[in-house]
């Protein structure tokens, strides 16, 4: 009886020894993931940064539509659709290049442009007729009624990321 249970025991440690042998190591799969960790929160910090740059144009241009620089606060309303200058869209084509589209299937279904994080084509269109609006009002009202359509717009963007941010 003995004998038994002792070939049974040895039986079934070598039985689990090549299960125990095609396990990855711990070590590794906590490597691994808090590399994963670290992919994943340069997204966030791609999305805080551009939040960010955005706010600062919408802030800018809120700040010139108050001295009456109807000029300067459409042409940071056009930053804003735009999602920055040239010089952002240079770091923007260099991480596409790379292989990094932050809405690639936004970008595949046509709702983003390659590269662009938060402002959909829709909305950037909708902005910058609001940016010439801006430009070609005749009178305050108009003005008010362009600056309110890009403001409410703007809002709901950085509004929408800040929800994204606060879930990641």
């Amino acid at each position: 009886m003995k004998a038994k249970i002792s070939v049974l025991i040895v039986a079934a440690a070598l039985l689990a020894l090549p299960a125990a042998a095609q396990e990855t190591p711990q070590s590794i799969v906590t490597a691994y993931d808090a590399l994963a960790d670290t992919i994943l929160s340069v997204r966030d910090a791609e999305l805080g940064f551009v939040a960010a740059m955005l706010d600062g144009h919408l802030h800018a241009a809120k700040t010139l539509m108050s001295k009456g620089d109807v000029e300067g606060a459409a042409a940071q309303m056009a930053l804003f659709a735009n999602e920055g200058d040239n010089n952002i869209g240079g770091v923007r084509k260099r991480l596409l290049e790379g292989g990094h589209h932050f809405n690639a299937d936004g970008e595949e279904q046509g709702i983003y442009e390659p590269g662009y994080v938060i402002v959909t084509r829709e909305a950037k269109q909708a902005l910058l007729e609001a940016s010439k609006e801006l430009r070609l009002a005749a009178g305050d009202v108009e003005r008010l009624a362009a600056w309110d359509k890009f403001a409410t717009m703007a809002k709901a963007l950085l509004g929408g990321a800040a929800k994204t941010l606060g879930a990641g």
